[in-house]
């Protein structure tokens, strides 16, 4: 049953554009802490299912985004993270997709219109993720920091990754 309610809470989020902001203590202007670590999260990847072990980050900038192909704002949004994947890669940032489609027979197709190439893991349902790091709505993109704390939590898209640049490029700025 929680898991028919948490898919129809996320298409809801999807369909009807950002969700409130997450609240937290203020680390500066659009940073705001969040509760969580993606130390011990495992997802597999697509498409072969190897595990990806998000503690093998330890040392990077990560971020995470949760996608579905039904949810439009989520696949507009990945253009953009991948680009902000290619301007920060040299410097210690990595990006997921994780894709919460209920199986992934939507996501060749998708790959084939798309030029995206950012990696894909998966989490059907996207019970991994909301057990973990709380997830609320579609699309979120959490920002992790070099210890593999969540420090950001952007929920929405409304046409621009501004705020998730500025929180990568800050965490990018910290000492290590």
């Amino acid at each position: 049953m929680r898991r028919g309610v948490g898919l129809l809470a996320l298409v809801i989020g999807c369909s009807h554009g950002p969700t409130a902001p997450a609240t937290g203590t203020a680390q500066g202007p659009g940073l705001v802490l969040t509760e969580g670590t993606v130390r011990g999260l495992t997802l597999p990847t697509y498409p072969d299912g190897t595990p990806h072990r998000f503690a093998e980050d330890q040392g990077h900038v990560v971020v995470v985004d949760v996608w579905a192909t039904w949810c439009a704002p989520c696949v507009e949004s990945l253009p953009g993270l991948q680009a902000l994947q290619l301007r920060f890669a040299a410097r210690g940032l990595r990006t997921y997709a994780v894709n919460i489609d209920v199986g992934p027979g939507e996501i060749p197709g998708f790959l084939a219109r798309t030029a995206i190439s950012l990696p894909i893991l998966l989490d059907p349902d996207g019970n991994a993720l909301d057990s973990t790091l709380g997830l609320r709505g579609m699309p979120t993109t959490w920002v992790v920091d070099r210890s593999g704390k969540v420090r950001a939590r952007h929920e929405g898209f409304v046409g621009d990754l501004d705020a998730v640049q500025a929180d990568v490029e800050r965490l990018l700025a910290e000492r290590r």
